[in-house]
């Protein structure tokens, strides 16, 4: 099975001090770079949540993530349409990026990764170690 990176995955593969480093690490200790992949939403929540959350530099974020390629993990260039491909379940603001990701995820037959509880969705895989 090949991988989504949601906002908070990406922020603890990339970031030692983030809450959930630990649990990232032992999940993903089971698979290959090549098993992951990000876009564009995700790659610029990561930027955000770095340099507001943990006081990295844009730089600094921008360079993580190319290293993150470097290292193997892939890139999804094409992305659907929101409009288009929006879940039936998202009724409110909280809910349209992980609706959205996970619209994503299914479209290039990935499972979106994450550590979000309340995503009910069938592409989505709580990482739970």
């Amino acid at each position: 099975m090949k991988y989504l990176l949601d906002v908070n995955t990406v922020l603890a593969a990339l970031l030692p001090a983030h809450a959930d480093r630990a649990r990232f690490v032992a999940w993903a200790s089971r698979r290959r770079p090549a098993d992951f992949a990000t876009c564009a939403l995700t790659e610029l929540g990561f930027v955000r949540v770095a340099v507001a959350a943990y006081g990295y530099s844009v730089a600094d974020g921008l360079a993580m993530l190319r290293q993150h390629k470097r290292d193997g993990v892939g890139y999804l260039t094409t992305l659907p349409p929101p409009a288009e491909v929006m879940p039936d379940w998202v009724d409110g603001h909280s809910q349209t990026t992980d609706g959205y990701l996970c619209a994503v995820a299914a479209s290039h037959g990935l499972k979106l990764a994450t550590f979000d509880t309340g995503i009910d969705d069938p592409s989505a895989e709580l990482i739970a170690e």
